[in-house]
């Protein structure tokens, strides 16, 4: 994934917030780039998490973690499990920023605790120097701006050396605007397309949560290149809505008296 994005490339993925491991296969199969296994507004735990950075695997897609707050033993869980990257909500300033790349980095360019017998280190069968050095090099460090605070303070963090990504996260910060989930508010829009402007501009990849697909050929065309188009709920909801309507039209329900 690192290394599309470096290309310039875009990547395609979808928020997993059922915590089925299946689903994180489905996913890959599919052909997407990446799944955020979720862990801030879903309920899965740190032991479903390994599974499902297990299923991505065998999918052959990028496993992402959401954590629940930026904090270093959350973050030590996820990446030692062998997520290959981190999402980090409510990133507002650059010293938050700054926390979670030293959470997240092992020295010299962190300090993120060190066990050569984790998954992630295939359980001490890595030679300790190579993981580490490895390690550095694939993690991804994203961190969420989804609050006015962090549009007031975006170019310090994107100045803070050791972040890759930043993704917005547009139900937070329209809330935080004053808008609740009007996100077609002009202002709104505004305040969206600036800030992935701005991210696209600096050294840093600017991710946008998309609704569908013509969401995120808007978002990719204002510069975004992390593109998280829904969830697997939202999947099976709009299938499951297509099929009932397909049915409704061709199969019609039998209506009996009484």
């Amino acid at each position: 994934m690192r290394d599309k994005i470096a290309r310039g490339d875009t990547v395609r993925g979808v928020f997993v917030v059922t915590g089925t491991p299946a689903n994180v296969e489905i996913l890959g199969y599919a052909g997407l780039d990446f799944v955020i296994l979720d862990m801030e507004h879903a309920s899965t735990g740190s032991g479903e998490v390994e599974h499902l950075i297990r299923a991505a695997e065998i999918g052959g897609i990028a496993p992402i973690v959401r954590v629940s707050k930026n904090d270093p033993a959350l973050i030590l869980r996820a990446l030692d499990s062998g997520a290959c990257g981190i999402l980090v909500p409510q990133v507002n300033s650059a010293t938050e920023a700054e926390q979670a790349v030293q959470a997240a980095r092992y020295a010299p360019l962190g300090g993120r605790g060190l066990a050569g017998i984790v998954r992630a280190a295939r359980y001490g069968f890595s030679p300790l120097s190579d993981y580490v050095s490895s390690a550095n090099r694939r993690t991804l460090v994203i961190v969420q701006a989804e609050d006015r605070r962090a549009v007031e303070n975006l170019e310090a963090i994107l100045a803070v050396e050791g972040v890759d990504g930043v993704f917005v996260g547009p139900a937070d910060l329209s809330q935080s605007l004053g808008r609740t989930g009007q996100f077609d508010h002009p202002e709104v829009n505004r305040i969206f397309a600036d800030v992935i402007g701005k991210i696209a501009g600096s050294d840093k990849f600017a991710g946008m949560f998309c609704t569908g697909a013509d969401d995120a050929k808007r978002w990719q065309g204002l510069g975004a290149r992390m593109l998280a188009v829904g969830s697997d709920t939202m999947l099976l909801g709009q299938a499951a809505r297509e099929l009932v309507r397909e049915l409704d039209q061709y199969a019609p329900k039998e209506k009996h008296n009484g």
